[in-house]
């Protein structure tokens, strides 16, 4: 992967945040989100009011996700450059990298089916609803493994300079605990662990893009040092 490309697919994923935010957020109006406590007829009411502007901020958000695949490849090739180079780590973060952009992908689609026809019964659209925004959160493990892959396998490297910054690992771990309260929101309809909750919702959600910002930044200069000491090891004195 050149570092051209590399680069590219880098940078795509702070793009990718901004068309995300925006469809999801002012043009969709999925935030805040609705109460997981709400009646089907108040979800129904969204839906009906709201239909076009809501299919629109999804497919926003469908192609925002886009950056998703060339960020995990970002990654996996730096994960290569740590020493010891792992493969189990290595893997296991890409595994789980290509799987959790299938739940930030499926879910979106579902939400657009709740918004295809929103004239069906309050009682329909409301389970399409609820199926949305469980499968949006409940599926904490593909992110849980990614990050806990990524963070462990900074730690153990040992080479000089190291592939990422040591505080990244610490950072990743960190990340990967924060999403675990979303696989509980089956348990609750209010609070702070519905799936409109602080804890199920509003924390990982903020370092979930926190976390689409940061890599971005540790892997642009991660690439740009590497491509450096990749010149000066060719360099022939003249």
């Amino acid at each position: 992967m050149s570092t051209r490309t590399q680069l590219i697919f880098t940078w795509c994923a702070p793009l990718g945040v901004i068309v995300i935010l925006l469809g999801f957020w002012p043009i969709a109006g999925y935030l805040p989100p609705p109460p997981a406590s709400s009646t089907a007829e108040q979800i129904a009411a969204f839906y009906r009011d709201h239909a076009g502007l809501i299919r629109l901020g999804l497919v926003l958000c469908f192609a925002g996700c886009a950056p998703w695949g060339p960020l995990v490849a970002v990654i996996t090739r730096r994960m290569l450059a740590i020493r010891p180079r792992n493969f189990t780590l290595i893997f296991g973060q890409l595994g789980a990298g290509i799987a959790a952009w299938g739940f930030l992908l499926v879910p979106l689609i579902v939400l657009a089916v709740a918004a295809f026809r929103p004239e069906r019964s309050p009682e329909t659209t409301q389970a399409l609803h609820d199926l949305g925004w469980m499968l949006l959160i409940m599926p904490f493990v593909p992110f849980t493994v990614q990050n806990a892959c990524l963070g462990w396998a900074i730690l153990q490297d040992n080479g000089t300079p190291p592939a990422l910054p040591r505080w990244v690992g610490y950072f990743n771990i960190w990340v990967a605990l924060s999403f675990m309260p979303g696989g509980v929101i089956p348990l609750f309809k209010t609070g702070p662990l519905a799936y409109n909750g602080v804890f199920a919702f509003w924390i990982p959600f903020a370092i979930f893009f926190v976390w689409l910002i940061v890599m971005p930044v540790v892997l642009h200069r991660a690439i740009i040092e590497n491509q450096a000491e990749s010149d000066e090891s060719v360099m022939v004195p003249t």
